[in-house]
């Protein structure tokens, strides 16, 4: 066996130890091991892959799988992952929208409101 290949047995076995510290729920240690991996190959795309199934956070999260696009453009999970960030995004801008909008609109009911009340109590 040459190093090359006990360096891509050494990157597997790691991989396999983080998967399974993953699945266990020990997520600082997958982190940990994942990280290790990426010391040794930064282009690993299955280690960018499981750090981002394990970031803290939704901006690790997408630069951890904009980092596979960039290895890996047309990768179907980090594809599908972006996706469905964008859409949860676009649907809680919609929300937020739709709220401004009610209260816009509820606002501007109770100055007509208000308006009317004081034009009719001003005429008694």
């Amino acid at each position: 066996m040459d190093s090359g290949e006990s360096k891509n047995l050494n990157l597997e076995d790691m991989m396999q130890l983080g998967a399974n510290s993953a699945k266990a729920g020990n997520k600082d240690s997958a982190r940990m091991i994942f990280k290790q991996v990426l010391s040794i190959d930064k282009r690993h795309v299955s280690a960018w892959l499981w750090m981002a199934s394990l970031a803290e956070d939704t901006l690790d999260r997408r630069r951890y799988l904009e980092t596979v696009l960039k290895l890996s453009p047309n990768n179907p999970t980090a594809l599908k992952q972006l996706g469905a960030m964008d859409q949860a995004i676009e649907r809680g801008q919609n929300s937020s929208l739709r709220f401004g909008i009610i209260l816009v609109v509820l606002l501007v009911v109770a100055v007509v409101v208000v308006g009317l009340v004081v034009v009719v109590l001003t005429r008694h």
